[in-house]
């Protein structure tokens, strides 16, 4: 009798599977899953808005002010973020994504959406489209 897998057993197995093609992928560029994420969220937040610092990353990415800092400091490292006085506020800096943060997130991107089509590759659109509605509910559950 063949063994009937759980929810639990595919989530796991996904999230690992992701993690490791996104991981083998980071490693070309010396990122972390975590730095390419806050890169990815400065260039969004830059698109929208012309000053933000490190409270709006905490928020839209649900991270603690140390790791937000943390990670900060490896992307200026690297050359991917820079940080300026505010010139309404000497307390915060504004945070902006260099052309080459810019560049490497746009092979991110490439990489983010191979990973999608990968996933969805034998779902017809309708069934794209319900599985985005349960993923969002599912995203919205890990909130609370």
């Amino acid at each position: 009798m063949k063994e009937e897998k759980t929810c639990s057993y595919y989530i796991r197995n996904i999230a690992h599977t992701i993690k490791y093609l996104q991981d083998k992928c980071l490693i070309h560029y010396d990122l972390t899953n975590q730095q390419a994420r806050l890169l990815g969220e400065i260039i969004k937040l830059s698109k929208t808005k012309k000053v933000f610092g490190r409270k709006e990353l905490e928020q839209s990415l649900n991270l603690k002010g140390p790791s937000v800092t943390s990670l900060l400091h490896g992307l200026e490292k690297k050359k991917l973020v820079e940080t300026e006085a505010n010139n309404n506020d000497a307390r915060r800096k504004t945070l902006k994504p260099t052309e080459e943060g810019k560049k490497l997130i746009k092979q991110m991107n490439l990489v983010f959406e191979a990973t999608e089509n990968q996933l969805t590759d034998r779902l017809e659109s309708d069934e794209i489209e319900k599985f985005k509605e349960y993923l969002e509910i599912a995203f919205e559950n890990m909130k609370e």
